[in-house]
This record gives structure tokens, sequence and C-alpha cells, in this order.
């Protein structure tokens, strides 16, 4: 009975992966978010994470300091935020309490991608990952959908010595704070000074690995 249950758990999981990515997400991930404050969370044990790579000839433009013809930033992340409300659509028309957005506090998408494991918080207060480096954008919803869930421990920074970031940081918003898990987001950036120019994340040596392979 147990594995009739994860079998139906996991065809669960399949089903909504593949919706999620027809819709244009090039990866989904399924966390246990139980382990965080319940008046953050509200009622729900389970973050369904995906998010979409911003293009290597987007981030090469930028990188040749030109002006790209599409602002894609701002393009992806309205697509991820579209994206987020329809699944939460539904999830709901097929039984399953969801939500995009929390009716009250804060879970930002990069708690949930810490907990998933795709990557950590550099010095640019910028998700990290492996693959694309800082250039991708992320959605989330909120579900009881029974999904087989995972959940990992926060990986530590890996910049190591690296202040790239903060050095090409025109408006010196970055303090160069390295993160850990009690640090706030004031000690790592300057919210006022920073001017969304993204050169934090187009010079990451993580991004730069990402648009320089094959």
């Amino acid at each position: 009975m147990g594995t009739d249950v994860k079998g139906a758990n996991m065809n669960l999981n399949e089903t909504w992966e593949q919706y999620i990515k027809d819709k244009g997400a090039d990866f989904v991930y399924f966390v246990d978010i139980s382990m965080l404050p319940a008046d953050v969370i509200e009622d729900y044990s389970c973050a369904v994470l995906f998010g979409k790579a911003l293009s290597k000839e987007y981030i090469s433009t930028l990188k040749a300091g030109q002006i790209p013809k599409k602002k894609e930033v701002l393009s992806v992340e309205r697509k991820m935020d579209a994206l987020a409300v329809k699944l939460a659509e539904q999830l709901k028309a097929e039984g399953y309490e969801s939500v995009a957005k929390l009716k009250v506090g804060l879970l930002p998408h990069k708690t949930i991608a810490l907990r998933a494991g795709l990557g950590f918080i550099g010095k640019n207060n910028l998700l990290v990952t492996e693959r694309y480096g800082c250039a991708l954008l992320l959605g989330k919803v909120l579900t009881t959908a029974p999904f087989i869930t995972m959940s990992e421990i926060p990986k530590e920074p890996k910049c190591g010595n690296c202040n790239i970031c903060v050095d090409v940081c025109d408006t010196k918003a970055l303090l160069g704070k390295t993160w850990s898990i009690d640090t706030t987001r004031d000690e790592i950036i300057t919210r006022k000074l920073c001017t969304l120019c993204v050169k934090c994340m187009v010079w990451c040596p993580y991004t730069l690995e990402y648009i320089e392979e094959g």
C-alpha cells in the first residue's frame, strides 16, 4: 500500500513537473519547508520551486557593455510570477489548497532555493548556482498537494576571497559580507544604493562560467 501511495505521489511530481516545464521553466524542485517558522509558511509544508535561466546572449551583451534589445530580466521575472499564479490556480482546481503569494510575512524564493540545494548566497546577495551562476529568475507556489519533497541543509558560500561583485558595484551598495544562516540582507547590501544594474550578476565567476560553457 505504501509503495502504491509513493508511486502515485511520484506520478504527481512528474505530471506537474512536466506541466511547469511546458510553461517555460527550466527546472523544478518540490521542497519540504516544514522546518521554517510557522508564521512564515502559514499552513503549508510544501513549496514548488521553479525557475528559468537568462540567455547566454543576454549576459554576454551586458558583459560587453552593450545595451540588450530586450529587458530580459524583467520579462523573465514577469513570466515566472505569472506561472506561479497559474500553477496555484491549477493546483486549486485539482483540490489542493495553494498560494503563489502569502497573505502575511515574507518567504523569499532564495530561502526555498537554499533548501532545494540549488545554490548558495553570494556576496552580491544573489543565489549562486553551479549551473547558471546568478543568471536565473525564480518562482514558487506553496501547496498542500502530496508531492514527494526533499530538503537540504543550506550550502555554505563558495565565494572565498573573491570580491569581484563588490568591486564592480559602482554605487558601493555591496558590503563584502559573507553570508551565513544568521546574516541579514542589510548586512550584505545597502538596498537604497542598489541601482539594479546587474553587474554583480554578470561578473560573478559562476555566471561567466555559465555563458562560456559549450
